[in-house]
This record gives C-alpha cells, sequence and structure tokens, in this order.
C-alpha cells in the first residue's frame, strides 16, 4: 500500500469539535473517520451520476415508446381508437392520484 497524502482542512472550532466526538463513538480515529467519510461521498457522486445516465435513458425509450403507440393509433383504420385510449388513460391517471394532459400523454406527438 502506497504512503498516505495528508489533505489539510480548516473547521471551525464547534466542528471540529463535533468530529472528534463523532468519530470517538465510532470508535475511530478522526483521520479514519474522515477518510470513510470522503470515500462514501466519493462513491455516492459516482452512484448519483450513473443513475442520472439511467434516467435519462428510460426517459429516451418512454418518449420514444409514446411516440410509436400514438403514431400507431393515428394510423389504425378505427379513426375513434387513438381518442379512446386518451379517455382510458386519462381515467387511470385519474384513479391513481395523478394529472392527465395531452402533452404528457403524447397526444399532440403524430
Amino acid at each position: 500500500m502506497s504512503r498516505p497524502i495528508p489533505i489539510q482542512v480548516y473547521v471551525s472550532p464547534e466542528l471540529a469539535t463535533r468530529v472528534r466526538a463523532v468519530a470517538e463513538r465510532q470508535h475511530m480515529t478522526v483521520s479514519a473517520w474522515l477518510r470513510a467519510l470522503l470515500a462514501r461521498a466519493c462513491e455516492e457522486d459516482d452512484l448519483a451520476s450513473q443513475h442520472d445516465t439511467s434516467i435519462t435513458r428510460i426517459l429516451r425509450m418512454g418518449v420514444f415508446s409514446r411516440v410509436g403507440i400514438d403514431a400507431l393509433l393515428a394510423g389504425h383504420p378505427d379513426p375513434k381508437l387513438r381518442d379512446k385510449v386518451y379517455a382510458i388513460y386519462a381515467r387511470k391517471c385519474e384513479a391513481i392520484g395523478l394529472p392527465s394532459t395531452a402533452g404528457e400523454g403524447g397526444r399532440d406527438e403524430a
């Protein structure tokens, strides 16, 4: 293992007292407690970045699905099917307590 590199940080006397108390309660040195805290913060940042990427991907797939379904409904031989689907969509949203708007439902996409 390589030799640790010191990082210096200045904190208020109050914060220093709190940090020492928490480290002591955890039966850790201040350095070990801060190392663990910093490592966890870095890992959480990495996870947050991965989470944001996953959410964006899911949103893109949802938009593609909505546009595709709306296009299929618009081109269906039964011209009233599209309106029926949107009426059912609105009722289902209302039943679970979600507002339904035409823009969110994709009605204006095709």
